[in-house]
């Protein structure tokens, strides 16, 4: 399950509206248990998400992707 997150993040950081796959990853973010996270914490580039939040794009479901993750 958290390749599907790194997948989907991966998506993210390549698309210029990833609406969808931000609703994607926010569903799946949230079945994920943490350990998993944490094991793959080191794959986990957050720095498209984070450029998001510059553009034009739904700070609330970047926030609440950025909250799961908080989290580990």
């Amino acid at each position: 399950m958290a390749e599907q997150a790194l997948t989907l993040l991966r998506e993210v950081a390549r698309l210029e509206a990833p609406l969808e796959e931000l609703r994607a990853l926010h569903s799946v973010l949230q079945a994920v248990p943490l350990n998993e996270l944490r094991e793959q914490a080191a794959e986990l580039r957050l720095g498209p998400l984070f450029s998001l939040l510059n553009e034009n794009h739904r700070l609330e479901e970047l926030l609440k992707i950025l909250m799961l993750l908080l989290r580990f």
